[in-house]
C-alpha cells in the first residue's frame, strides 16, 4: 500500500489511496508512538480520524485509504481539511487507475501455465 498510491496531505497527516475491488471505501491507520508517546493522544487522533472518513464516506470512491501521522499535532487541530483530503487522494487514485472502475484487477494474475 506504501509504493504504489496516490497521496494528499494535511499539516499533521498524509492520506493514501488506491482503488480496491470490494465496492465501498475502507480505513487503515498509522499512529506511530514516536509522535505521540500518550496512547490517550494517539487514540484521540485516531477517533478524529474515523469521524472524518465517516463524515466523508458518502462522497468517497472505492477506495483502500490508509491514514499517516507525520507530525505532532496540536490537540484539537488533528482533522483540519482532512474531508477534503479524503476526496482529494480518492479522486486521484482513481483518476490513476480507471481499469479498476471497470472491474479489472490491479495485481496481474500469472497465466496458467500451457502444460497443465
Amino acid at each position: 500500500m506504501f509504493a504504489d498510491n496516490q497521496r494528499a496531505r494535511t499539516d499533521y497527516l498524509m492520506v493514501m489511496a488506491r482503488p480496491n475491488q470490494v465496492g465501498y471505501p475502507r480505513l487503515g491507520m498509522v499512529v506511530a508512538k514516536r509522535l505521540l508517546a500518550r496512547a490517550v493522544d494517539r487514540n484521540r487522533v485516531k477517533r478524529c480520524v474515523r469521524e472524518s472518513f465517516r463524515q466523508a464516506l458518502p462522497e468517497l470512491p472505492a477506495c483502500d485509504f490508509v491514514v499517516r501521522l507525520i507530525a505532532k499535532p496540536v490537540p484539537g487541530d488533528e482533522a483540519r481539511d482532512l474531508l477534503r483530503t479524503f476526496a482529494r487522494a480518492g479522486h486521484r487514485a482513481m483518476a490513476k487507475w480507471p481499469a479498476v472502475v471497470s472491474g479489472e484487477s490491479l495485481i496481474a494474475t500469472p497465466e496458467p501455465h500451457p502444460n497443465s
